[in-house]
């Protein structure tokens, strides 16, 4: 049977089967998310799921709007203050849940997402999916890009 791709779905003729596109590993959690919007006096909470060094996904019931950007704070452990991430960027928007880009992210808070990422990963979902983590090239004039870990 033929294999054809459809969007970000690759298909079978008799099964759907998904494609994912995503630069990191992303650990199931469920942690509190703050946010504040960078240009305006907006704040916000939810519940950040599927967090990679790179993004997250939060649940809502405060409206967010795509292309909108964003401080976010995450409480990753229960004993000490929670991260930053500087500057996020609102991807894609549902219903109640939003597609959360970091766009800023110091060293210092991304060890620490790194190492809470790392004690939450299904180790059975590493083996074939996208890398564990990433680097950022910054080192010509153009755009930054993601680099994979070998």
């Amino acid at each position: 049977m033929g294999r054809r791709r459809a969007g970000k779905r690759a298909t079978n003729d008799s099964e759907i089967q998904p494609i994912d596109l995503r630069a990191a590993q992303r650990a199931s959690v469920q942690i509190i998310a703050r946010f504040s919007a960078t240009d305006r006096f907006q704040l916000g909470n939810g519940i950040a799921v599927d967090l990679s060094e790179t993004g997250c996904k939060i649940s809502s019931t405060d409206i967010l709007s795509t292309g909108g950007t964003w401080a976010l704070y995450l409480t990753i452990s229960e004993t000490s203050r929670p991260a930053l991430i500087s500057e996020v960027r609102v991807a894609w928007t549902g219903e109640t849940e939003y597609g959360i880009e970091f766009l800023q992210v110091s060293a210092r808070e991304l060890t620490r997402l790194r190492q809470f990422i790392w004690k939450h990963l299904n180790r059975s979902t590493l083996e074939g999916g996208p890398p564990l983590f990433t680097l950022v090239d910054r080192s010509s004039s153009q755009e930054p890009h993601l680099k994979s870990l070998p």
